[in-house]
């Protein structure tokens, strides 16, 4: 295993991102705990001491599970724990970040919490934060006690919106969605550069897009592959090195869901430097890019008129977002957990045109959630 340091520290440069734990009976509130605990063992024992929840993951099991793992293995401390603040639900006269960041401590079964952020910022989520729940003062207190030890925010927006929130506060690092299709979205290679240039180094998530970078059954990214000498390179590899070659990283996340993908991704870290990727891997991210960025799709605008009035609720731009991604990467099985949560209803569709009327785009709504259904259902 390589390591980064960090104020000191040895933070492993694969963390295990707890998200997509294995389950049993493909519900999300039911880890596998022998499973987990397997590759929970094998990531201690290979080097792994960054470990990655949140309190809504897998319903709060999640935390459960790593705090389990922890107290029965007696390895609280030998691994740093990387959990989040839940910033939905703040309009909510319920919502409590103090009360929610105890119950994480009884989750997890520890008096300290080594690396914690703010959940998925966007919107004005900081200024919310700030404004309503005064956050900061209780942050730098805890900070101060030892029972935070290190502060940060995960992020879900704009390069602007990521530029504010990262001059606005003390933070010690961040954590952005980075991968080589998504270069330039939310934060992307100019937020990073930012970053960098600020000294705030950075957890990189979804480095192989959720999975959808695999390319399990897509011959012609195969094809490209070979065309440029790297055939015995895997998907996994290439995704795993474009990002483990950039400067300024705290950790790379890996949402690992088997013992296979733990070992693969060990063995990739293993042999990954700042600045690896090579001139032939860049051009053959180059043409899959190209490959992407042609592919058919739904042509939905994200606009949600066609939401407004649905008598059955049903998410509709949500349903060709999760299609349109699994088209485009050939890989259904990349959506079918946020598919599975948001999109339960489809079949309820009555038909009564009211979508296709408020659409803009004119799509024939009701066919194509036929068409969504018999592709990820």
């Amino acid at each position: 295993m390589q390591y980064q340091d960090f104020r000191g520290e040895r933070i492993s440069r694969l963390g295990f991102g707890m998200m997509r734990l294995p389950v049993t009976g493909g519900d999300q509130a039911s880890v596998d705990y022998r499973k987990v605990e397997e590759m929970f063992l094998y990531a201690v024992e290979h080097g792994i001491n960054y470990f990655d929840t949140a309190y809504p993951y897998h319903e709060g099991e999640s935390e459960r599970t790593l705090g389990r793992l922890l107290d029965e293995h007696h390895l609280r401390g030998e691994v740093n724990i990387a959990t989040k603040l839940f910033t939905l639900g703040m309009e909510k006269p319920e919502y409590d970040p103090r009360k929610m960041f105890a119950e994480q401590l009884y989750r997890l079964r520890t008096d300290h919490v080594d690396f914690y952020l703010m959940h998925g910022l966007h919107g004005d989520q900081w200024e919310t934060l700030k404004t309503r729940f005064d956050i900061i003062p209780w942050l730098d207190s805890l900070r101060r006690e030892g029972i935070i030890r290190h502060i940060g925010f995960s992020f879900h927006d704009e390069l602007p919106k990521f530029k504010a929130i990262l001059d606005d506060y003390d933070w010690e690092f961040a954590q952005i969605q980075y991968n080589y299709a998504d270069h330039r979205i939310q934060a992307g290679d100019e937020g990073i550069a930012y970053a960098r240039q600020k000294g705030v180094p950075l957890t990189i998530m979804e480095p192989l897009k959720g999975g959808s970078l695999i390319f399990p059954d897509y011959p012609e990214m195969d094809e490209i592959r070979r065309k440029h000498g790297l055939a015995k390179e895997s998907f996994a590899e290439l995704g795993l090195r474009y990002v483990l070659s950039q400067e300024g990283l705290l950790t790379v996340l890996s949402g690992m869901s088997t013992i296979g993908q733990m070992k693969e991704n060990i063995d990739i870290v293993s042999r990954a430097e700042t600045g690896c990727f090579t001139g032939e891997e860049q051009a053959c991210v180059e043409e899959i890019r190209e490959v992407l960025r042609q592919a058919d799709a739904i042509p939905c605008t994200g606009c949600k008129y066609c939401v407004d009035g649905c008598p059955q609720n049903i998410a509709i731009p949500d349903a060709f977002r999760f299609y349109n991604e699994a088209k485009r990467y050939h890989n259904p099985a990349s959506q079918k957990r946020g598919y599975d949560r948001s999109c339960s209803n489809l079949a309820d569709c009555v038909e009564c045109g009211q979508c296709e009327e408020a659409c803009p785009q004119h799509l024939e709504i009701p066919a194509l959630l036929k068409t969504v259904r018999a592709y990820l259902d």
